[in-house]
């Protein structure tokens, strides 16, 4: 029995995650032995049990084989003494999630790159971080901070990871860094060209961020696995949603050194869009693409899944976000593309 916890979360959360359930349902109908449980979290967890992420969610994601996410957030928690976003960060940080790979792909457009995150360090964590009031020209001043702090062990893991992932591809990586200021960066260069003395057959570059941002638009065909920061990795894996159409598009996995993942899609809420039915589902039915893939070690099904999207796509069907991406397209719901995906997946 595989038991898969199902967190659908806020805004177009539910709807998307709806489409990937369909998928899930059609492979119990083929004879796959898995168990979905509900539950909550983010903002609809703060309005049914006043916190983000309960400590019973927890020790659900803890027995459970793997985590189905949609995303969190939504204005209308913005005055919220609880932020939804805690929630996200708390799972990572209690599942010690600290790797996020983000597969870049379209066949139509022969991109094919993966961006590593690290997910469990940088700014997003470091302390302190917070508000604070001064005396400044004898006048009351707000300020804010938050600390981008790292430790070599934090560093070592995800740069091996990424080497590791490089071995069964083009064996090149980039690593991207702010080096020439930041002593954080200066610190995560100099672990990943020590690292890389140990892989003598994977050629290593590096680049700044503010240059990474150009050159991956411009020669996105010039890199294969890049490894990053936590915020780096978030900024330039939505950029990189640009190449393949739409932020809806991209998927994502989070891993820990023990065996349960957490496979969500990029983007975020969208509450300005929630409930109408004109939402997005790719990067939820491509984090179920990758489910199949690392978790039921299935290719095969994995990649059935995948064709059976991009089918779709190749007979010109989208939603609104791609409009303008394809040709000849014809418009379709968030229900209706996750039918038509459906159809091929079980038919095909």
């Amino acid at each position: 029995m595989i038991n898969i916890l199902i967190l659908p979360g806020d805004g177009i959360g539910p709807e998307i995650m709806k489409q990937s359930v369909k998928i899930i349902k059609t492979c119990i109908c083929f004879g796959y032995n898995i168990n979905l449980i509900y539950n909550y979290i983010g903002g609809i967890s703060i309005d049914k049990k006043n916190n983000p992420l309960t400590d019973d969610v927890l020790n659900i994601c803890l027995t459970s084989d793997a985590i189905l996410l949609g995303c969190v957030g939504g204005y209308k928690w913005n005055k919220s003494f609880n932020k939804p976003e805690e929630g996200l960060l708390k799972l990572r940080k209690k599942l010690n999630l600290f790797a996020n790979i983000r597969p870049i792909k379209c066949p139509f457009k022969n991109i094919d790159f993966l961006i590593v995150r690290e997910l469990n360090g940088g700014i997003y964590y470091g302390k302190p971080k917070g508000f604070s009031k001064q005396i400044i020209n004898n006048i009351p001043t707000w300020y804010s901070y938050d600390t981008e702090i790292y430790n070599e062990q934090e560093i070592i893991r995800i740069v091996k990871l990424s080497f590791n992932l490089s071995i069964n591809r083009k064996k090149k990586i980039t690593s991207i860094d702010k080096s020439n200021v930041l002593y954080s960066s200066k610190l995560w260069r100099k672990i990943v060209n020590y690292i890389s003395n140990f892989y003598k057959n994977i050629k290593i570059n590096h680049l700044f961020i503010d240059y990474a941002t150009i050159e991956l638009i411009k020669n996105y065909n010039n890199f294969d696995v890049i490894v990053t920061s936590n915020i780096f990795g978030d900024i330039i894996s939505d950029q990189c949603s640009l190449l393949t159409g739409s932020l809806g598009m991209l998927p994502s996995i989070s891993i820990n050194n023990k065996s349960i993942c957490l496979f969500e899609p990029c983007h975020g809420s969208a509450p300005d869009i929630a409930g109408k039915n004109i939402s997005n589902p790719i990067g939820m039915l491509l984090s179920l693409v990758m489910m199949f893939e690392y978790l039921l070690k299935n290719k095969k099904l994995s990649n059935k899944l995948f064709y059976s999207i991009y089918k779709v796509l190749s007979f010109g069907f989208c939603t609104v976000d791609m409009i303008n991406y394809f040709n000849n397209t014809k418009l379709v719901s968030t229900n209706e593309f996750g039918d038509l995906v459906n159809y091929y997946f079980t038919y095909d």
